[in-house]
């Protein structure tokens, strides 16, 4: 509990939208089991299901995040603007999402010509405000990373935050396009638990990885920075989030240029 008021306290808005959420998804479960309609032969409720944890917990993380903000940045016009433009763009994709479950169509690659196909281009746009506030976060907490308890943990944080907003919408634009095959959507779910389709590859993999930016480096940069407290710390999550960079970027140009297919390190369980 004590970690809950924490949260609560850097600032709610994220706290609050991080737990209502999250706490939405047994809905989604129950709803699985006594809901039989299908969408590209999959539950209706399935994203919502997945897009809920996803964005619960990246609220969540935000909210975690924020005590390593340079002191008086959460106070900052700026920082109020981005939060509460992050606040709609949240509420917007989740009752998106639950809407399109509740009338059993499309949520994404929507192009029916009703309103959602207006709906799905405005969800890419709160996506990308969605991961706007991790920049903002993430340029503060390295700023403000010379005076923290631990500046190696916090040069990990930091770039974890920016390299989402960076690679995120870098690879969600052309997952988007109607005139691609990135996402598999045209061809039904694919393999494993996040239904990624591996001959040929499936951007949603690496889309997966940039927007988990702001997970996977904090916690190599914890380990790292258990260690190495100081400049060598600091210099090591450097290139830690270098390779990770990287990393999204090979996959993602070897999909889109080469039609290649996923790794086999990608294949299970995902």
């Amino acid at each position: 509990m004590g970690l809950v008021k924490e949260l609560y306290r850097r600032p709610p808005v994220y706290a609050v939208l991080g737990f209502f959420i999250l706490g939405a998804v047994p809905f989604y479960l129950i709803m699985m089991l006594i809901d039989p309609r299908q969408v590209d032969e999959i539950s209706v409720w399935l994203k919502p299901t997945k897009f809920g944890v996803s964005l619960g917990l990246y609220s969540l993380t935000l909210a975690f995040f924020a005590s390593w903000m340079r002191e008086g940045a959460m106070r900052t016009v700026w920082h109020q603007i981005v939060l509460w433009i992050f606040a709609v763009s949240m509420t917007f994709e989740f009752f998106w999402l639950l809407s399109a479950s509740v009338l059993g169509i499309r949520s994404h690659y929507n192009y029916d010509g009703g309103l959602f196909t207006i709906l799905y281009p405005l969800s890419g746009l709160a996506a990308f405000f969605l991961v706007l506030a991790a920049m903002f976060m993430g340029y503060s907490v390295l700023r403000a990373r010379k005076d923290a308890a631990n500046p190696a943990l916090a040069e990990a944080i930091g770039w974890g935050l920016v390299l989402t907003f960076v690679l995120t919408p870098m690879f969600g634009f052309i997952l988007s396009s109607p005139m691609g095959d990135f996402g598999g959507s045209k061809f039904g779910y694919g393999e494993g638990v996040f239904g990624w389709r591996m001959p040929g590859g499936d951007l949603r993999a690496v889309h997966f990885l940039a927007a988990h930016a702001c997970h996977v480096l904090p916690a190599i940069g914890f380990v790292v920075a258990s260690v190495f407290r100081g400049g060598i710390g600091v210099w090591l999550n450097r290139l830690v989030a270098l390779a990770y960079t990287g990393l999204v970027v090979w996959l993602g140009v070897s999909i889109v240029k080469y039609g290649a297919d996923l790794p086999e390190v990608l294949r299970s369980p995902f």
